[in-house]
């Protein structure tokens, strides 16, 4: 029994971190894709450089193409493991590696897209993936959900996203008690510790991100993307 809750706990930490490295991507592989107990020829084809590129399961094609550099592959993935399903992520490397998935479902009749994701996902066997994205000195994580009825994966928002990172403050600005940044709660201390706890990212460009801030005080308000990068010393700064 000992054994057996050894080994469960081995594959579900393989499917909790299933890491899609370069060299597991392939072009051509036979798999059953719908359960019905028939393997699947699938075979992936670049069309030219730019990203353009077939699909094909079992004679049925579609035609896919990433914004700037061709797939490196595919994997086949399960995002479900109570279904029958199995799903098929073409990637690119992306020109800086911002990797890029194009995520295909197949019913034994045709070929369906059922999500376009960025960077890091991490596919959970349960019907869930997460996201993780690198953005300046911290990491967002959008949860995906697959719909049972369309198939697609549904992203699943959020007010704000968590950011859990300190830093001190070189330079003393205000955090405000609305996001409109306009009642002010507090005037940060220069050299006093802080903690960014979320980030509003909500309909605004990169650089009109704002962060909820806590104080050396435990005073709680909002500040402007450009405070953060002006006034704060010690962030993970990474592009």
């Amino acid at each position: 029994m000992k054994k057996q809750f050894i080994l469960l706990s081995l594959i579900l930490l393989l499917i909790t971190n299933i890491s899609l490295e370069a060299e597991n991507f392939i072009f051509k592989s036979t798999t059953d894709l719908n359960g019905d107990g028939v393997s699947e020829e699938i075979s992936l084809k670049n069309i030219d450089e730019t990203g353009e590129f077939y699909l094909e399961i079992s004679e049925k094609k579609i035609q896919g193409k990433f914004d700037e550099e061709p797939s490196d592959g595919f994997i086949i993935i399960d995002i479900d493991q109570y279904d029958n399903y199995k799903e098929i992520a073409v990637h690119t490397p992306g020109p800086s590696s911002d990797d890029e998935y194009f995520i295909y479902w197949y019913d034994g009749e045709a070929i369906q897209k059922i999500a376009h994701l960025s960077r890091w996902p991490k596919f959970l066997g349960n019907g869930i993936v997460y996201v993780d994205g690198w953005m300046g000195f911290w990491q967002c994580r959008d949860k995906y959900i697959l719909n049972d009825s369309t198939r697609e994966l549904e992203r699943i928002p959020q007010f704000a996203y968590y950011v859990g990172v300190k830093a001190t403050v070189k330079n003393s600005f205000p955090i405000f008690k609305d996001k409109e940044l306009k009642e002010k709660v507090a005037l940060l201390s220069k050299n006093s510790k802080i903690e960014i706890l979320v980030c509003d990212m909500d309909n605004r460009e990169w650089n009109e991100h704002i962060y909820l801030i806590k104080s050396k005080s435990n005073l709680i308000g909002w500040a402007s993307n450009q405070d953060i990068y002006n006034n704060l010393e010690g962030l993970p700064l990474a592009d």
